[in-house]
C-alpha cells in the first residue's frame, strides 16, 4: 500500500506519478483555508499544485540533462516532502553528475526569473519593491501585503516566485543525496576517488539531516523533519551501494555466484516442494523447465503461505512461481548487474544466473556475494601452488 501511486501521465517520454499520500497533503491544505471559504479552499489547493509544478519541473531538468549524457529516467515521482526522478543510473563522470545536480536548481532559477520579469511587466513591480522595503512606503505597503495574503495574482505570482527561490536555496544544502549534496561529491571526485568522495558527502548530509531534525523538533516544522530522516536514509543507502559496486568491480557475475544451486522442476507437486525444501540453503530457488531453462522463482515465504491457506497439495511449482524475476547472465559484469537495480530491495537477494540459452547454471546470492567475490580476487591473484597431496601424486 505504501508503495501506491497514481500516474498522471506520461510527458516528454517521462512517466509522472503521485504518490496516494499527496491527496492527503489536498485534504489537509484545504481544511486548514476552510474558514476563508470556498475562494481560500480554491487558492490554497491552487498554490499547492503550482508548488508542485514547480517542484515536477525541478526533476524535469535533471532528467534531461541526465538524457544528454545517454541516462534514461525510469520515472517522476511526486512526494508530500517534494519529488524524485529515478533515474536508471547516476553518471560516474565528475563534471557530468555536477550537470545533472545542478540542472534541477537551475530550472527554477528561470522560473523564478520568469515571475519576476512577468510582475513588472503587469505594472506590479512597485508592490514588490515596497514589501521589500523600498521605498518605505506605508498605504504601498499596506496594499501590496493585502494582495499577497488574499487571493490575488499577483499573490500567487510573488508566492511562486518565493517557492522557487527556495527551491534553489533549499537544494544547496550539501545534503547528500539531495542537489547540493552530489554537486559536493561531484567535486570532491574530481580530487579523490568516487567511493571516498561518496563516503565524505554521505556524511557531510546526515550531519545536515541532523541539523534539520534538531531545528524541526525546536521549531515544530516537522515536515522538515521528515524531509531529514529521508536525506539520511537515503545518503546511507547510496553510500553502501557505491561500497557494494567498487567492491566488486572488476568482477563477474560467474566469479561471485553459487555453482550448481538447487533448483525445482516445473512439475514438481505442493508436497514434494515441501519435502525437497530441507536440503536447501536459500530462501528462494529457481523453477526450471525439463530442458533446465529457468521459467521463474519459488520462495520459502511463499510455501509456507500456499501450506496455511489449505493449497492444494498437487499444484505443481510452475504455477507458484514467480514469473517476473530477474536474471543475471554469467557473463555479465557483476557491477552492473547491480547498478541494473537487482538486489536492491529485500524481494530478491537470490537471482538465477543463466547462460546465453537461458538454461541455468548458477545462483546469485547478495547477501554472500561479497565474500566470494573477495575469495575470487584472492584466487586471481595467488598462482597455484600444489598441496601435499598432490606432491605426493
Amino acid at each position: 500500500m505504501f508503495e501506491r501511486r497514481i500516474k498522471l501521465g506520461t510527458f516528454l517520454g517521462i512517466g509522472v506519478f503521485v504518490h496516494w499520500t499527496f491527496l492527503l497533503l489536498v485534504a489537509y491544505v484545504a481544511y486548514s483555508a476552510r474558514e476563508d471559504g470556498l475562494g481560500g479552499v480554491l487558492f490554497g489547493i491552487a498554490l499547492l499544485l503550482g508548488v508542485f509544478l514547480c517542484v515536477t519541473l525541478h526533476e524535469y531538468g535533471h532528467a534531461l540533462a541526465a538524457r544528454q549524457f545517454g541516462i534514461p529516467t525510469l520515472d517522476i515521482t511526486l512526494l508530500p516532502i517534494g519529488g524524485v526522478a529515478r533515474l536508471e543510473r547516476m553518471p560516474r563522470i565528475a563534471w557530468q553528475e555536477l550537470v545533472v545536480a545542478v540542472a534541477g536548481p537551475a530550472v527554477n532559477v528561470v522560473i523564478g526569473s520568469m515571475l519576476l520579469v512577468g510582475i513588472y511587466l503587469f505594472g506590479t513591480g512597485g508592490y514588490l519593491l515596497s514589501l521589500l522595503g523600498f521605498p518605505p512606503d506605508e498605504a504601498t505597503f499596506n496594499e501590496a501585503n493585502r494582495l499577497f495574503e488574499s487571493p490575488s495574482v499577483f499573490g500567487f505570482t510573488l508566492q511562486m516566485l518565493g517557492v522557487n527561490i527556495m527551491l534553489v536555496l533549499f537544494n544547496l544544502v550539501p545534503a547528500f543525496p539531495m542537489d547540493g549534496g552530489r554537486v559536493l561529491r561531484s567535486l570532491l571526485a574530481m580530487v579523490t576517488s568516487y567511493r571516498r568522495a561518496t563516503f565524505v558527502a554521505s556524511r557531510v548530509g546526515l550531519g545536515c539531516a541532523v541539523l534539520m531534525a534538531t531545528l524541526a523538533i525546536f521549531t515544530g516544522a516537522y515536515m522538515l523533519l521528515f524531509i531529514a530522516m529521508f536525506i539520511a536514509y537515503a545518503g546511507l543507502a547510496e553510500a553502501r551501494q557505491v561500497e557494494l559496486t567498487e567492491s566488486v568491480s572488476g568482477l563477474l557475475v560467474e566469479d561471485c555466484m553459487i555453482q550448481y544451486p538447487t533448483s525445482i522442476p516445473m512439475e514438481m507437486t505442493l508436497s514434494e516442494l515441501a519435502g525437497r525444501w530441507q536440503t536447501a540453503m536459500c530462501n528462494s530457488l529457481p523453477v526450471i523447465s525439463p530442458d533446465g531453462i529457468v521459467v521463474g522463482v519459488v520462495k520459502l515465504k511463499e510455501i509456507i503461505s500456499a501450506i496455511d491457506s489449505g493449497v492444494a497439495p498437487t499444484t505443481t511449482a510452475g504455477q507458484l512461481a514467480n514469473h517476473d524475476v530477474p536474471v543475471a547472465r554469467v557473463d555479465s559484469e557483476l557491477k552492473q548487474v547491480i547498478l541494473g537495480g537487482a538486489g536492491r530491495s529485500g524481494r530478491d537477494r537470490q537471482i538465477p544466473v543463466v547462460d546465453q540459452g537461458g538454461r541455468l547454471i548458477g545462483l546469485l546470492d547478495f547477501d554472500s556475494m561479497l565474500s566470494r567475490g573477495t575469495i575470487a580476487k584472492h584466487l586471481a591473484r595467488s598462482p597455484y601452488s600444489p598441496d601435499r597431496f598432490d606432491e605426493m601424486t
